[in-house]
This record gives structure tokens, C-alpha cells and sequence, in this order.
């Protein structure tokens, strides 16, 4: 027989079980007798933290309002954000708010309005709305246009994380911080 081909069905094996060993995952191996290689690593929360807020005077009545976010995903396996649904606060007052992606609809998932994380990665978020100035948020509105502002968002977002065995678990979580 030829060595050669010998060393390429080889290879080719060996290569099989080492693919099927990532996508498993290690947790999943068993050793003879009933052990497991290593115990299954638990999934840790997306971190989602509030960079910044800017605010820019458009008019006498309109501000814009972006407000930044950093996404990190400090798991191995890939998530998919959806959505970042958030409220700002200035005092007890709501100045504006805004939603960054978009559930999908039905059975299958779409990638349109969604964001991509690999594990141990951080992407930025950018939102942008509009605070108005009226009789009641004359002054809060005032304040964030001469950077005195202490904000305070609330919201939730919502995510999935695609384990090494292919599960796929969606979780929610609420947030509120403020600024600075």
C-alpha cells in the first residue's frame, strides 16, 4: 500500500476528530468509567455599559441625543444582541428614549436589525433621539445642553448565546445606571 495515502486517510481522520471535538465541546467527552473531561462552563451575562452621552442644540426647542453603548461578550461561544431598549432620565423627568435592533419575528430568527458577538469580543452601540424643551423639562433640558446633566437611563436588553453543543438559550436583563 501506498505510504502516502496512508498518511493522508490519516490525517484526514485526525482532523475529523479534532473538529468534532470543537464543535462538541469538551464538556461533552467522556472518559471511560463515566468521568467527564472537564465540567461544562456556564455561560457568563453580556456586559453592556453606558460610554457616553452627547447631546447637541439643534434649535431653541430640540436637542440631539446620542447616547453610546459597549457591548463585550466574555464568553467563548458567539452571541446575537437584539435589542437595547433604554428610557433617559434627567432628575424624575423623561427626556427621550430609543431602541437599538430588533427582535426577530416568528420562528426564524433574521439578522437584519441584530448584532453579531463573537466570544471575548466588545462591539459600540450608537443611538440617537431627540429631548424637546417645554414648560416642565425647561431646566432639566437646559442642563443637558450646557453638559451639567446627571443622567440616569434605565432599559433591558435581550440576547442570545449558541452553546459549544449548538443550544441556543435567550435571555433578558434590566438595567439602570447613570451618567456620569
Amino acid at each position: 500500500m501506498n505510504p502516502k495515502a496512508l498518511y493522508a486517510a490519516g490525517g484526514g481522520i485526525a482532523a475529523a476528530a479534532i473538529a468534532i471535538f470543537f464543535i462538541m465541546g469538551p464538556g461533552n467527552l467522556r472518559l471511560p468509567g463515566g468521568q467527564e473531561t472537564a465540567a461544562p462552563v456556564q455561560p457568563v451575562d453580556l456586559q453592556v455599559v453606558l460610554q457616553q452621552i452627547n447631546v447637541e442644540q439643534t434649535d431653541d426647542r430640540n436637542a440631539d441625543v446620542e447616547v453610546v453603548f459597549d457591548a463585550h461578550n466574555p464568553n467563548r461561544s458567539t452571541i446575537l444582541l437584539e435589542t437595547i431598549h433604554y428610557t433617559l432620565y434627567v432628575g424624575e423627568l423623561r427626556m427621550t428614549s430609543g431602541d437599538i435592533g430588533a427582535s426577530p419575528e416568528g420562528f426564524r430568527p433574521g439578522l437584519g436589525d441584530t448584532f453579531t458577538i463573537v466570544g471575548d469580543s466588545t462591539i459600540k452601540l450608537e443611538n440617537e433621539g431627540v429631548a424637546e424643551r417645554n414648560n416642565l423639562t425647561a431646566s432639566s433640558w437646559d442642563s443637558m445642553v450646557d453638559g451639567t446633566a446627571e443622567y440616569r437611563i434605565e432599559g433591558h436588553y435581550a440576547y442570545r448565546l449558541t452553546s459549544s453543543n449548538f443550544q441556543t438559550n435567550y435571555y433578558e436583563k434590566d438595567f439602570t445606571v447613570t451618567f456620569p
